[in-house]
């Protein structure tokens, strides 16, 4: 098996495929049998098409078909998110992340979970396992949200505090999630455990979406 080693500065010029640009933190080491580019010591991959970033202490990477990091960051124009590891499919738009999880949005800050699925196209997250959230205040045992629209559901065993009302609401069937509708403007949360049909139906494809890809 040949592998290539390439000095950071030639991999500065030469590792641009597609729309990822790449900026590794030290030596890159290339396989020519398989395609398969190692950062060892990590590095930044710069997604132009999808414009997100991805910051981590160890990358590889497969152009056009994969890319795995460990310990990294991720960043999109409306969303952060970490993880111990992290697994992203470009031609599907699809990232999964695992391992300490954490997320932050426009709307939602602080977000830990297990596991995660990212859908980027659709700017919808599904988070699961010991779902728990800062602000606002909430833990779920999942959680799909579409950070664009500014909608999630929580499906239960959840607790969410209305800070508005000043109570806590909490459901125990999975099959009757909570509604919460950000506001664009002002960031106000309502919440409701009627759902609209419409809502239910395109959110919760992504949960089965997500748990069919495990």
């Amino acid at each position: 098996m040949k592998r290539a080693l390439l000095p950071l500065a030639a991999l500065l010029l030469a590792a641009q495929f597609a729309a990822i640009s790449i900026e590794p933190y030290g030596d890159s080491v290339y396989d020519l049998a398989s395609g398969v580019t190692t950062l060892p010591q990590g590095g930044v991959i710069h997604d132009n098409e999808n414009n997100l970033s991805i910051d981590a202490s160890f990358i590889e990477y497969k152009e056009g078909e994969y890319i795995k990091a460990k310990k990294a960051k991720m960043e999109t124009e409306k969303a952060r998110f970490a993880a111990e590891e992290l697994n992203y499919l470009p031609s599907n738009d699809e990232v999964k992340l695992s391992g300490g999880v954490s997320l932050d949005t426009t709307d939602i800050k602080n977000l830990k979970a297990k596991s995660a699925w990212i859908f980027l196209k659709e700017n919808v997250a599904v988070a699961t396992g010991g779902v728990t959230a800062s602000k606002p205040e909430l833990s779920a045992a999942l959680l799909v949200a579409d950070y664009r629209q500014g909608e999630v559901l929580l499906i239960a065993p959840y607790k969410y505090k209305d800070a508005k009302l000043g109570i806590t609401l909490s459901g125990k069937n999975p099959k009757k999630p909570l509604y919460l509708k950000f506001d664009g403007d002002t960031g106000e949360v309502s919440a409701s455990s009627k759902v609209p049909p419409e809502v239910a139906a395109r959110l919760l494809a992504y949960v089965d979406r997500a748990q069919a890809e495990k």
